[in-house]
């Protein structure tokens, strides 16, 4: 074992003598302060701080929360068209819907017009649970009301749809 080593092999740190400096009233975000990339991951962590990572009891994440509800608003919707629509990978969808399934709020029919189709519908107990996601998702995104003005939170969602 070298001099520099200690006993579990990691290096000994030198002992340097820096100035006491006083630590930073505040932070400068240098890059950071213009980075959207960086604005938009804290505007996610935001958000889940606030409740939208796992919205419900039965620890539906925003993708199943996506899916149910374009389901209900789209009745017959196929997975590859939600798959477009969250912008995910069509495997991923699958997951997604399997687990709908297996939870008893989706169900997958054949459809009339192409054979090789499957439409998507909601059960009765899948339209209730999106209700009671909806309401939550709804409360967790409450503080964007206190902080910005109907136009300026239209004016938000627009410019973020632009980007997607």
């Amino acid at each position: 074992m070298s001099r520099t080593e200690s006993s579990t092999g990691t290096a000994d740190r030198m002992s340097v003598s820096l100035p006491d400096l006083p630590a930073p009233t505040s932070v400068n975000l240098g890059l950071l302060s213009s980075s959207l990339a960086f604005h938009v991951r804290k505007a996610q962590l935001a958000l889940q701080r606030r409740g939208l990572r796992n919205i419900s009891a039965m620890h539906v994440g925003p993708a199943e929360f996506g899916a149910l509800v374009l389901c209900e608003q789209n009745p017959g919707m196929a997975q590859f068209q939600i798959a477009a629509a969250l912008d995910i990978d069509k495997a991923s969808v699958v997951a997604i819907i399997d687990r709908l399934e297996e939870l008893g709020w989706l169900l997958r029919r054949r459809s009339n017009h192409d054979r090789r189709r499957y439409g998507l519908y909601l059960t009765a107990e899948g339209a209730r649970q999106a209700q009671v996601l909806r309401t939550q998702a709804e409360e967790a995104e409450s503080f964007a009301h206190d902080i910005f003005s109907p136009d300026e939170l239209n004016q938000l969602l627009g410019l973020l749809a632009r980007l997607g």
